[in-house]
């Protein structure tokens, strides 16, 4: 069977979200450890971005679930033959399904931080981009809520895990973009593999028997660099 012809057991679309920028997260995407305070001119200028952003945000979500095939350390094979390959079995340890996800900030957010950086701000510009970041995995963090209301009271969701990181190769971005109608989200895989708009995340969402799932635990336990700005808690 074609990629094309694969049919998820289920696709949510989840657009438009409601996402407000989180302040104490932007300023850790500024590089701020948590808890701590901003200069005067850089808290001055995050929240007059905040609120022009305010209401002006379009972001937006998608995911459709396949059951797993094959499952191995290092291959992943879908209902349909998509597959995805690198370090996949131990991130996704357990599962028998799994979520394809897309989620985007939307195009509003890269326009403001590219006007800043063309007009020379360059403060302006950084806590924009910074923005988009959060906006766009505060709503992969939607995706996995929305995802666990769904499933089985005896089933659990993997960490989500991203073409590009953890040794998962970037050419996985065009195996989810052809399981995805990305357009409906308003977002599209430029031939460089990046993403428009930018401020776009995808990746994959383990699903699984709940005791299959711990067992298989957190990558993250287990890695030894410490200081990852990936790393990530367990659910």
């Amino acid at each position: 069977m074609s990629h094309a012809s694969t049919r998820p057991e289920m696709v949510v679309v989840l657009d438009p979200l409601a996402i407000e920028p989180d302040r104490a997260e932007v300023l850790r995407y500024l590089g701020y450890p948590a808890g701590a305070g901003a200069a005067r001119r850089i808290a001055a200028r995050l929240d007059r971005a905040l609120e022009e952003c305010r209401g002006k945000l379009r972001p937006g979500a998608m995911y459709a679930v396949y059951k797993v095939e094959r499952l191995t350390p290092r291959r992943l094979t879908i209902q349909g033959g998509a597959t995805f390959t690198g370090p996949i079995g131990e991130f996704l340890g357990g599962s028998t399904g799994v979520a394809v996800f897309l989620t985007s900030a939307g195009q509003e957010i890269v326009e403001l931080a590219e006007a800043a950086t063309c007009a020379r701000d360059t403060l302006s510009g950084l806590v924009y981009d910074a923005i988009g970041s959060q906006v766009a995995d505060s709503a992969v963090e939607r995706v996995a809520a929305d995802l666990r209301n769904r499933i089985g009271a005896d089933e659990a969701l993997t960490l989500p895990y991203s073409p590009g990181y953890c040794g998962i190769p970037l050419t996985g971005q065009r195996t989810i973009f052809r399981l995805l109608q990305a357009c409906r989200i308003g977002v599209e895989l430029l031939p460089a593999l990046i993403m428009k708009p930018v401020k776009s995340v995808s990746g994959l969402i383990g699903v699984g028997p709940r005791a299959q799932v711990q067992a298989a635990g957190n990558p993250c336990d287990r890695c030894a660099r410490t200081d990852c700005r990936m790393r990530r808690e367990s659910n």
